[in-house]
């Protein structure tokens, strides 16, 4: 028989399951937006990644919680420098992609 100890494990790992299957899904939607966003902008997205910057909360225009979300990624120009975009989230909906073209954060000296 269950008892409540292992009712409550068992919630756990199913949200915990959700929870997994959730992100890669605004992972996926936000590696697909990047590349989108960098082949239009004629730039090599780089590692072919995004990662989660940051996890936040915020209110929409009725007052209501919502959880905000980035997803950052690096792109070249050449080959031998680095720079930084993102994509934003609010929610389920796209709130920005970003492609930071100011100085390079890394840039590999030539020589």
């Amino acid at each position: 028989m269950w008892t409540l100890g292992d009712l409550f494990i068992l919630i756990l790992v199913i949200a915990a399951v959700g929870i997994w299957v959730r992100h890669d899904h605004f992972r996926r939607r936000a590696l697909a937006l990047a590349r989108r966003a960098t082949e239009k902008a004629d730039v090599q997205l780089l590692d072919q990644s995004v990662s989660l910057r940051r996890v936040g909360f915020a209110r929409d225009d009725r007052g209501w919680p919502l959880i905000t979300r980035r997803f950052g990624f690096e792109f070249s120009r050449s080959g031998f420098d680095r720079y930084r975009g993102h994509v934003d989230f609010r929610g389920p909906h796209l709130s920005e992609v970003e492609l930071d073209l100011g100085d390079p954060h890394w840039r590999h000296e030539k020589k």
